[in-house]
């Protein structure tokens, strides 16, 4: 049974994702933050997943993680939204966005390399977005660290070639979850009159295609980013 690590599996993408993963008969580490652990235990009453709480904002806090063991896959999902001009920053909002994004991803990846490369198919897996790649008005700070994440991947997938770990990305468009719930039907009907197929992607779509990249048939797949973004950026 594969062992999985998904950071950042409490909210609407990491929990397709960790159902995902269950389907394929993983064992899963999920890792949470603020969200109702007992919800989350009777969400997956019975099945084989253990729940593991940090706060990845905080760099101390990623010490706890050494007590997971040995993981074939490492999902990380982590992150939370940032808006706003870019003079109206703080150095504490910037520093966080820094962490959870970049700082915390580096330091994980350090921290499970080597326990990954133990595994036939080991697996990097980095769900960023669409403004890493083009960037987004009045979200200046998120995009520049999720372009960030994409370097570090193109990067380490050249550094870990010879291994038996591939390193990816998906990079999602705008995902129907809560954050879309909370834009009026006006909002919602101007923005998906943008995107060519005039939809939002589902968190199933992210997931299956971490379904795909975990599939032994990918092991030539590195290095990449996946558009799941329903042509809105080609």
């Amino acid at each position: 049974m594969a062992r999985t690590l998904i950071l950042g599996g409490s909210g609407d993408i990491g929990l397709s994702i960790v159902d995902e993963c269950l389907s394929l008969g993983n064992e899963v580490i999920l890792h949470y933050n603020k969200s109702d652990l007992t919800l989350l235990k009777q969400r997956y009453e019975g099945q084989p997943v253990s729940f593991l709480q940090l706060d990845l904002t905080k760099r101390h806090d990623i010490n706890n993680l050494d007590s997971v063991g040995n993981i074939d896959h490492l999902i990380y999902v982590a992150g939370q939204s940032s808006f706003g001009a870019i003079q109206d920053f703080s150095d504490e909002e910037i520093d966080a966005q820094y962490n959870i994004n970049v700082f915390s991803l580096i330091k994980v990846v350090q921290l499970f390399v080597d326990r990954l490369r133990k595994s036939e198919h080991g697996r990097i897996i980095v769900v960023s977005s669409i403004w890493g790649e083009t960037g987004a008005s009045y979200e200046t700070i998120y995009s520049a660290m999720k372009a960030a994440q994409l370097g570090f991947v193109k990067s380490l997938a050249k550094e870990l070639a010879l291994t038996s770990i591939t390193v990816n990305a998906i990079s999602p468009g705008v995902v129907h979850g809560k954050m879309t719930d909370e834009l009026d039907a006006v909002t919602q009907t101007q923005l998906k009159e943008e995107i060519p197929q005039g939809r939002f992607v589902t968190t199933e779509e992210i997931s299956g295609t971490v379904a795909y990249l975990l599939n032994p048939l990918s092991q030539s797949i590195t290095g990449q980013v996946l558009r799941v973004n329903g042509g809105w950026y080609i």
